[in-house]
């Protein structure tokens, strides 16, 4: 069945290649479709390396669960404690913005910094990806601080839920600056290193397992590598390391993790943990989800406590509708394998 579904996802034409990893009751299950290159054919595998783009928020907010429960900090002080200088603009309404809004999306930050919308009024859709680069390329913390000046806050923090790899990229600062080291060192200090996650890393240059992203139209995609934007979405993986991550995040005895399955904020749709969307099945069911997405890349991971089952579905194209398609497939795959059970 599993089988089936990926190959229809990739007869799509938009499609390029999907790599599934199901971890289902302690055992793990590998399926791979399509092609990571369009001008060689290679086929995916497990250990075929993709951008996660935003999944990378989960890990950073398991390592500020990390800095929680080791006293680096609390999830209510106000991030102004930890940024170099003063930033009277980061308030609304006498409310300020706390560690705990960068981690559920209720910051009020905006999603991009810099913050210039109107460079973009008149690209075309093909033209923005390399527009972002430009913009980013050289974009330093220090310009990243000094452009967070300029943010004026609409609502008050803590109020309503909006995407913001603003608030990623600065919760990644933050957690910098009170530990005194690099994203990349905390990651592999608490998650990477302890999981034997060797293929999972942050702006990593490409190599023979790399899968080449790409967009709609077939167009080949630029890779993801922008310094800043680490903490937001840097990170690139395999379904075979995203298995050993789903395993410590299924487990639930890490206290780490305990922290970050905990609903901070609640929504029409879903609760907001620290950055994972919980909601349940029909059928009462705990899910806990994220997607990703960058320029050539979609992501989806999505975990089952109650059922020990999680899914990860990895894709080398990028569109407004592939994420989605992704969901809906580790959906059927997640109905299946209870109808299976029963």
């Amino acid at each position: 069945m599993i089988q089936r579904l990926g190959a229809d996802f990739v007869k799509s034409p938009q499609a390029a290649g999907l790599s599934i990893g199901v971890l289902n009751l302690g055992k793990a299950g590998f399926y791979n479709f399509g092609i990571t290159d369009k001008e060689t054919n290679r086929r995916p595998s497990a250990a075929t390396r993709y951008e996660i783009g935003s999944n990378t928020k989960t890990f950073v907010s398991t390592l500020l669960a990390h800095a929680v429960l080791e006293g680096k900090l609390k999830l209510e002080d106000d991030i102004r404690t930890y940024l170099p200088g003063k930033y009277p603009n980061l308030t609304y309404g006498g409310e300020t913005i706390k560690v705990l809004h960068l981690a559920n999306l209720t910051s009020g930050l905006p999603n991009w910094l810099p913050d210039k919308p109107e460079l973009f009024q008149q690209a075309t859709p093909d033209s923005i990806p390399y527009l972002l680069l430009k913009q980013h390329r050289g974009y330093t913390k220090t310009n990243f601080y000094k452009d967070l000046h300029s943010v004026h806050l609409t609502a008050k923090p803590g109020s309503m839920p909006r995407h913001s790899n603003v608030a990623a990229q600065l919760l990644g600062f933050i957690l910098e600056t009170v530990y005194e080291q690099t994203l990349e060192a905390l990651t592999a200090r608490y998650i990477t290193g302890p999981l034997g996650m060797t293929q999972t890393a942050y702006l990593m240059k490409p190599g023979p397992t790399m899968a080449k992203g790409y967009d709609a139209k077939g167009n080949p995609m630029p890779y993801m590598m922008l310094p800043d934007t680490r903490g937001s979405s840097g990170l690139s993986s395999t379904t075979a390391d995203l298995i050993r991550y789903m395993r410590l995040q299924l487990s639930e005895t890490n206290q780490a993790v305990i922290l970050t399955h905990q609903p901070t904020v609640c929504t029409p749709d879903d609760a907001i943990g620290l950055n994972w969307h919980i909601d349940k099945t029909a059928a009462g069911e705990r899910q806990l989800w994220h997607t990703g997405g960058t320029f050539g890349f979609s992501s989806y991971l999505v975990l089952y406590p109650e059922r020990q089952l999680g899914i990860v579905m990895l894709a080398n194209e990028s569109d407004p509708l592939t994420q989605n398609r992704l969901v809906v497939v580790a959906k059927q795959i997640a109905v299946y394998l209870g109808q299976a059970k029963n």
